[in-house]
Order: C-alpha cells, then structure tokens, then sequence
C-alpha cells in the first residue's frame, strides 16, 4: 500500500495552509496554559520576579544568555518602559516565551517554502517535545529545539543559499551559540552539514559563506563543551545524566516518535499493518494519558534531556525525507494532524492538577495571614522552594500572607522570606508582618 501516490498528495498551498491552521492550534494550547500561569511554574515565578526587581534579564547561566534574551526580551522592555500593572506584565511575560515559537514556524515556514512538506517535523517536534515540559515552558532548553529547525531546514536545501538565506542562518547559529549546554548535539551536526556544504560547492560565495556558519557551528560545540566540563553546578550535571531514564515515563515523546517512526516504516516497506499501527499507537498512549489529571512535576523536568536524545533522530528522520522524492498524501497529513491536535489537547487536559495546585494556594493566600506554614495544609507546594514567590505573584498586588517551603527551617531559599520582599514596587500592599533584619 502506497501512500505517497501523486493522485492523493497534498499541493504546496494545502500543505502551508494546514501548517499554519496546526501551529494555531498548538498556539492556542500554549496560550490556554499561560491563562493558567503556566510561565510561573519551576523557576518560572523567580525569573519573573528578578526582571521586575532588577529590570534587566536573569542572567542565570552565561551558556543559556541567547535563550534568556530571547524569551525576556517583552518583558524587560514593559518594565524598562515604567509598566507596573501586574495582569500586563504577566502577559509580556508569555510572550517572550511564545517568541521563539513564532520564530522558528516563520523562518521555518520560509526555509521550506520548496519542500513544505518538512514543516510537519517542526510541528510535531513542537507538540510531543516541547508542550512535554509544560513546568518549563520557559526553559532555555526549549529555545534550543525551536531555534535549531530553521537552522537545520535552511543546512538540507539541496541548492546554493541565496545571500538572505545565509544571512538568517548565521544569525540563528549566533543565536545557537548558547541557547543550552546539549547545543553541543545539534552543533556538531550543523559543522558537518555546513563543511559538506562549503567542500562540495566551487562558488566562492557559497564556498565561504558555509565555511563562515561552519565555524559558527563549531564555536557553539566549543562553547556546550566548556560549560559541560565546567558547569555551574555540578549536581545539575549528574541529574541530567539520570533524567534521561526519568524522561522515558512521558507519554507526548513517545506519541509524536512512534507517529514518524512507524509512518515512515510503513511508507519504506509498503506495509499497511505498520501504516495501521502509526495510527493505533499514538492513540492507545494518549488514551492511557488522558486518565492522569497531569504530568508530575519531576517527569516534566527531565524532557530536558530529550534534546540530546530524541530531537536527533527526528533531525535524522527530516533529512532523509528531504532525500527522498516522497510526497505529503492525505492520508499521512491527516494522521500527523490529528497526533498534534491530540497533543495540543492532551496538553491542556494534564494542567488540570496544576489550576488545581493554583486554586487551591490561592484559597490559602486569601484565608490566611502572615507566615503561612505548609504543614498546616497538607505540605503544599510545587516545587519545593518557590512557595514564598508564588505567594508575591498570585496575591494581585495584595500580599497579606507568604505561604512557606516545606522545608524553611534548613533548605535552599532564593530569597530570606522572613526579612525580604520581593516585585516590592508592584504591590499594592507589601507585607507588614516582615521581621527586622538582623545585622551582621
């Protein structure tokens, strides 16, 4: 059974049209989370607190600066340009964080323009790798599987880049040069495909012009690799090393792989059992998923891990693809489609323990005053040590009660919860139940 056969394939105007109406759907998803504060879970809540305190960006990791820029840059600009209402903050916020998404569809979108069928790789990267973070929506890891399509579509065009082509390409790759540590992954694929580039080609323009964004590539390589040997933190490395096992238990990488894998067997090998199973698979996973109010915080985490681990292999499978002389039928556009709209909607399903975590802290803040000890209500948190932040950001400007760690006696605190406040000039009213500082 061949699905690829021309009388059924889809035109390069249905193609773009059906990404575009995708990418809406994934937005809308992600937008949907953001009315929920999604951006506010993990460090999310610290990183909005240290913009509007310092009006600058975190500056948490010199190897992920590009990401930070990247995603912050709305919100900076609102609290360098004197906006003080916390509702449109928020909403800067979120769009810093949709940014890089926007970004990478557009020039994505552009550097497929004569095979457009590869932009469903994107998408699909999109709604089983990055909405599987859902507690790091913020995260610089998720810059980096957003910004590396573009690059990659733009390293697989099977001709001489035009002069704009190369231009966007090295900005990306600049971009590219700290997003994340695994940047190392994608770095070195981007050295051997650029150095293909300029080996094969004999017109110096493209000759040295590939040569140029091979050097970019490497120097992102270079970069990854001295922030991997000499890391910020240490015991951030060794988690990394087992959140690779830990990242197996998501369900979303599982259904977006099993979707392209089993559709391309089917595809290579003329099997309609295996074209069934790109249909059955993904949704037998979803459906087990969709029983579980949400995705445990410490699981969501470790999707980190799958730019080193998944987003290669569909890089490999985008490429050879891009080989092939294979068109975008029907029938395979309508399964990816569903997969994504599937994710997107399994997406907003599993937020329902986190606007459950976030009425329920919420209730508290509003019943209760002063230092709030978890104990009393059933150790809440989230994260372990972002409960008094989260105490600033959900009190609309109204900050009667700090909601304590679990552990405030002896654990990390980003900041003294007893003696300091934090986005003081955006409240309202500021706690006045704070202890005196003791001097040192």
């Amino acid at each position: 059974m061949n699905v690829f056969s021309v009388s059924i394939s889809l035109s390069p105007r249905g193609i773009r049209g059906l990404a575009i109406a995708l990418f809406t759907v994934i937005s809308a998803a992600l937008w949907i989370g953001f009315s929920a504060d999604t951006y506010f879970a993990s460090d999310g809540s610290f990183y909005f607190a240290i913009i509007l305190d310092n009006a600058t960006f975190t500056n948490v990791a010199p190897s992920r600066a590009h990401a930070e820029y990247l995603t912050q840059w709305p919100l900076v600009l609102a609290v360098r340009s004197g906006v003080t209402d916390l509702d449109a903050l928020e909403i800067f916020f979120g769009l810093g964080v949709w940014f890089p998404w926007i970004l990478s569809f557009a020039l994505s979108l552009y550097a497929t323009r004569e095979s457009p069928a590869l932009i469903f790789f994107l998408l699909i990267s999109m709604a089983s790798l990055n909405f599987s973070s859902w507690c790091l929506i913020y995260g610089e890891h998720l810059t980096l599987l957003l910004i590396v399509w573009p690059i990659f579509y733009f390293g697989i065009l099977r001709r001489r880049l035009t002069v704009l082509e190369q231009f966007l390409t090295a900005l990306l790759l600049v971009a590219h040069l700290k997003l994340y540590e695994t940047a190392l992954v994608s770095g070195v694929m981007f050295t051997f495909i650029f150095a293909f580039r300029s080996w094969l080609e004999k017109n110096p323009r493209e000759r040295w012009g590939s040569g140029v964004l091979a050097g970019l590539a490497l120097a992102s390589v270079v970069i990854a690799v001295t922030w991997i040997l000499f890391p910020r933190d240490l015991e951030n490395r060794g988690h990394f090393l087992g959140a690779i096992l830990a990242s197996l238990a998501h369900p979303y990488p599982w259904i977006g792989i099993s979707c392209v894998i089993l559709n391309t067997a089917g595809i290579i090998f003329s099997s309609s059992r295996l074209l069934l199973a790109a249909w059955i698979v993904p949704l037998i996973i979803g459906g087990i998923s969709l029983l579980s109010p949400g995705i445990m915080g410490g699981i969501s985490f470790s999707t980190r891990t799958l730019t080193l681990t998944v987003l290669p292999l569909l890089m490999l499978i985008t490429f050879l693809f891009s080989l092939s002389r294979l068109k975008l039928t029907k029938e395979l556009a309508l399964s990816v489609s569903l997969v994504i709209v599937g994710l997107s909607l399994l997406y907003v399903r599993h937020l329902q323990s986190w606007v459950a975590f976030k009425d329920e802290f919420q209730a508290i803040l509003k019943e209760e005053k002063g230092f709030v000890d978890p104990a009393d209500h059933g150790n809440i948190d989230h994260w372990g040590w972002t409960n008094p932040l989260l105490s600033y950001v959900w009190a609309e400007g109204q900050v009667k009660s700090v909601i304590l760690n679990r552990n405030f006696k002896n654990g990390y605190e980003p900041f003294d919860p007893f003696t300091e406040m934090v986005m003081e000039n955006y409240l309202d009213q500021k706690p006045s139940f704070l202890r005196q500082k003791k001097e040192e």
